[in-house]
């Protein structure tokens, strides 16, 4: 490859081949995975460069990937299609008999025959089972039960009791599990700073949204999502949506004019979902633990 082919037009490609091409987010040279790819499926499995650490594939390894997959459906298609039937041939000789003489060079016999070339072989037919066919049994016919109701969803704030379910269900993010303990005294700050922990609930605690408020200088008042986590299996299914619905209403009555969301890059399409609700990329989080200093001052 003398060229190396833009991002469209990886892009392009991988689409044609039913994947998706994932881009490093990377903007400065040698940060991370700057300049690299991925390829993954429809449905978001990792198929090539696509690490624990980043993104792995150059533009050539991801362009060598597709075309490889295109030569082999090539091959494949060409080694599936069947072969053309033989055409039947004639074969044209002279009828002549032995008074006419041997045939002059040049000259056509006024009476040529058609002679087939000879047929293969008839083949056999495969011996009939001659016994009289069993009598199938009458299909029966049960109507369909309908299904028991869905119960619907009911998005409150939390109660106390709800921590061990909230820590449950953190434990699915990285980083440190979390406890009954720990959450119960990150709930009692939360209300301290004029903010709320929201539970979506459909038989059990399958979601939560905690949100505060965040005085500024620049901006004043803002009201800031700290946590939008969904059970695994009710993902994609208008469980964050309610939420966030939710959190929102509170925080205009917290008289805030804007509402901002912190997107964990570790939770898989967080940031296109918060983006099909029209919220923009407006700047970066840095985040660094703070060390503790031991009390002697040293």
């Amino acid at each position: 490859m003398t060229e190396e082919t833009g991002p469209d037009e990886l892009r392009a490609m991988a689409e044609h081949r039913g994947m998706k091409l994932v881009r490093s987010r990377k903007r400065t040279p040698g940060v991370g995975d700057y300049g690299k790819y991925g390829l993954t499926d429809t449905f978001g499995k990792p198929l090539l460069g696509i690490g624990k650490a980043g993104l792995t594939a150059t533009a050539e390894e991801i362009e060598e990937y597709l075309r490889g997959g295109a030569l082999s459906s090539w091959k494949l298609s060409a080694e599936t299609t069947p072969d053309a039937k033989p055409l039947k041939k004639t074969i044209a000789v002279a009828d002549r008999s032995e008074e006419e003489g041997p045939i002059s060079r040049g000259k056509a016999s006024p009476n040529p025959a058609r002679v087939e070339a000879p047929k293969a072989p008839a083949r056999k037919e495969p011996l009939r089972d001659h016994r009289p066919a069993r009598a199938k049994p009458a299909l029966r016919i049960v109507p369909n039960e309908p299904l028991p109701p869905q119960k619907s969803l009911v998005v409150r704030p939390a109660k106390a009791d709800d921590a061990a379910r909230v820590a449950k269900l953190m434990n699915q993010l990285a980083g440190p599990n979390a406890d009954k303990a720990f959450v119960t005294a990150n709930m009692e700050l939360l209300r301290n700073s004029r903010g709320q922990l929201l539970v979506a609930e459909r038989d059990a605690v399958i979601g939560c949204c905690a949100w505060a408020v965040v005085p500024t200088i620049q901006r004043g008042p803002i009201g800031r999502i700290t946590l939008l986590l969904v059970n695994k299996p009710e993902r994609r299914s208008g469980v964050g949506t309610a939420l966030l619905s939710a959190a929102e209403g509170a925080i205009a009555e917290a008289e805030c004019r804007e509402i901002e969301a912190m997107s964990d890059i570790m939770v898989n399409n967080a940031h296109n979902f918060f983006r099909s609700l029209k919220f923009e990329q407006k700047s970066y989080r840095f985040v660094r633990i703070i060390e503790g200093e031991s009390r002697d001052g040293a």
